[in-house]
């Protein structure tokens, strides 16, 4: 069983390759049709442009580091069968609370930057937690979908937090709606100066490590796992299966709301969202790309981050529209989230280790 266990293990990771590089091949075909780029130019600025400098790198990993958090997030839904989409309206709301805590509050002012950040992380945690039980009580004790009611609150919680912006620390000098600037010790600095790349990168490995370890090693993340696979099973064991669904989607909030955190206090020098980020809903297909599993999260969020950057190299140097990221993502997902692509090459060699097995025993048992 081990055996069968690491073939399909790694042959998951075989097969997210496969479908990374014939996704890769055929947006960069479809960039060569669409324009008038040479393929070399094609490939030099779709592989290569988010590396091709200091600042286009820094903006690849601004984007790969909330990946980190909202893609462990969607593992714990996902993976309880539950489409709980709140964490897109999490990353607007919950650094709203740590706004009023930032600039409301005195707590903040003369402690050390590394604990602002701790405190930060967990005002914003806690939001996406409380705010994604929501959505679950609704389709555990209501009967309501959670999907319809997630979406409805996306919107909601952009114009909450807007609201909450306005009447509590907007700064009345700017032309538009925003919050003072975020104090040096109050947010993540930046590792190359001018550039996206913060000391949240240091964070979201330790998310990764977090997720990864509840998931696969904790008591509740095998509940939850278990839960997924088969409900009715799961009770029949024992397991109180309504409770382990509301903690997979409270672990799922608190990982939006980090993400927001580390979006906004990271990337930005003041809350400045005026519109939904796509971060959470990007976490979904991250989660997706990873096949539910928080290990394969750094590696499926990465691409996720180069998919983006590149589509806006592509933009400025080729005329080609932004929205080719999306297309990107739907080629991505079609390959690496369907359950049959490789799948008989998969079955085939498991069942001739497994005749090779049993032959093996055959032949210790006649000897």
């Amino acid at each position: 069983m081990r055996k069968v266990a690491r073939v399909e293990t790694a042959f998951e990771v075989f097969r997210i390759v496969v479908g990374i590089i014939l996704a890769y091949i055929i947006a960069i075909l479809i960039t060569i049709s669409v324009t008038d780029t040479s393929l070399q130019v094609a490939i030099r600025n779709f592989m290569f442009g988010p590396f091709t400098s200091k600042r286009r790198f820094g903006q690849l990993m601004g984007k790969y580091i909330p990946y980190l958090f909202s893609g462990c997030g969607m593992c714990f839904i996902y993976a309880c069968n539950r489409f709980n989409l709140i964490g897109e309206g999490i990353v607007n709301m919950s650094p709203i609370f740590a706004c009023m805590v930032m600039f409301g509050t005195p707590l903040m002012t003369n402690l050390p930057i590394v604990v602002n950040q701790i405190i930060m992380l967990a005002v914003c945690g806690i939001t996406g937690g409380l705010l994604a039980l929501v959505p679950a009580f609704a389709r555990e004790k209501l009967g309501a979908s959670e999907m319809v009611v997630s979406i409805v609150m996306n919107n909601l919680l952009l114009y909450l937090s807007q609201y909450f912006l306005k009447v509590s620390v907007a700064d009345r000098t700017m032309s538009q709606l925003a919050s003072p600037i975020h104090p040096a010790n109050m947010r993540f600095t930046r590792i190359w100066p001018n550039t996206n790349f913060t000391t949240a990168i240091f964070y979201g490995i330790l998310g990764v490590i977090l997720a990864s370890i509840i998931f696969f090693y904790s008591r509740e993340g095998q509940k939850i796992r278990l839960v997924g696979a088969n409900r009715t099973f799961a009770e029949c064991c024992g397991i109180n299966s309504t409770r382990s669904l509301y903690i997979a989607q409270i672990i799922g909030g608190v990982f939006a709301g980090w993400a927001g955190c580390v979006d906004t206090f990271g990337l930005y020098d003041r809350y400045l969202y005026i519109a939904l980020t796509n971060i959470g809903m990007d976490g979904l297909i991250v989660a997706v790309i990873a096949k539910k599993q928080p290990i394969f999260v750094p590696l499926s969020a990465f691409v996720m981050a180069m998919i983006r950057t590149a589509a806006v190299t592509l933009n400025t140097s080729a005329d080609l529209p932004i929205e080719f990221a999306t297309m990107m993502q739907a080629i991505l997902v079609l390959f690496v989230a369907a359950e049959n692509f490789m799948g008989g090459w998969k079955n085939k060699i498991i069942f001739g280790m497994t005749e090779k097995q049993k032959a093996a025993e055959k032949e210790g048992a006649a000897a």
